[in-house]
């Protein structure tokens, strides 16, 4: 099971270092388009819609349109969205749709919008350094979190959702993200020390909140992991909700704030 993990890990850093290294950001946008179809499937499939029904395709549809339509959240597409799938169980004459619906919707928002974060990262100005600064910002906070959790102990961060998780754990995430954030600001040149810890402590605290809200869904609806495409950690959704809970908030913060606080030559 471990050598699984370090494999699949080992691939999937690989993947997107190649990915993100390259000049043209369209192999980006591609990856995480298949990264979020993959994932709004799996979410749906934890309330039982199959790869057959077509509510799977309004799901994946609407995901991709969140992402690519950067006028997604007019008030017109909103409503748009809203009737489709109010209006679905009743088009498709599917009585379970009406059951499935309203999460699925709270899916397709919460995949997409934070599919849509992670591309328009890359597309603002000097998207490289916001995007790695986030993705470095997660990935220390997943791991200090980890460690720190082993090494201290204590209580529990919200033991009926996951058990293993501790206040240690969080706190010492929160910390690795701080400083994960401020390492890599400062050694491409960035001086604004306070801007970097408090970006790396707001992603990494939102990061948590992502993973513990999938497992909710997943208690919630009986599953332990929201899929078995990649051996040795579940599904892309287990992989990925950190990342897709956290990118609108680093969105915001750049798009609002970022020419302000950071200066590049």
């Amino acid at each position: 099971m471990i050598k699984q993990r370090v494999l699949t890990a080992t691939i999937g850093v690989a993947v997107i270092l190649i990915v993100l290294l390259l000049p043209n950001a369209w192999p980006w946008e591609i990856a995480v388009w298949l990264v979020t179809a993959a994932g709004v499937t799996e979410f749906v499939r934890m309330f039982g819609v199959s790869y057959r029904q077509s509510l799977m395709y309004l799901a994946v549809i609407a995901v991709t349109y969140i992402e690519f339509d950067t006028g997604w959240y007019h008030p017109i597409s909103l409503a748009v969205m809203v009737a489709l799938c109010l209006l679905w169980p009743v088009l498709t004459r599917n009585r379970n749709h009406l059951a499935q619906v309203a999460p699925i919707f709270v899916g397709m928002l919460y995949i997409g919008i934070g599919g849509h974060s992670m591309i328009q990262l890359r597309l603002v100005p000097h998207g490289w350094f916001f995007l790695w600064s986030f993705l470095i910002a997660v990935w220390m906070s997943d791991t200090t979190a980890f460690f720190v959790g082993r090494w201290l102990q204590g209580p529990k961060l919200w033991p009926d959702i996951s058990p293993k998780k501790t206040i240690s754990g969080s706190l010492g995430g929160i910390l690795g993200a701080a400083v994960g954030a401020a390492l890599f600001g400062l050694a491409v040149g960035q001086i604004h020390l306070v801007a970097l810890l408090g970006l790396g402590a707001g992603i990494s605290i939102l990061s948590q909140l992502g993973d513990l809200i999938e497992s909710a869904y997943k208690r919630s609806t009986g599953v332990k992991d929201s899929g078995t495409l990649l051996p040795g950690h579940g599904g892309i959704l287990d992989r990925v909700d950190s990342l897709l809970f956290a990118a609108p908030f680093m969105f915001y913060m750049v798009h609002t704030y970022g020419l302000l606080w950071f200066s590049f030559s």
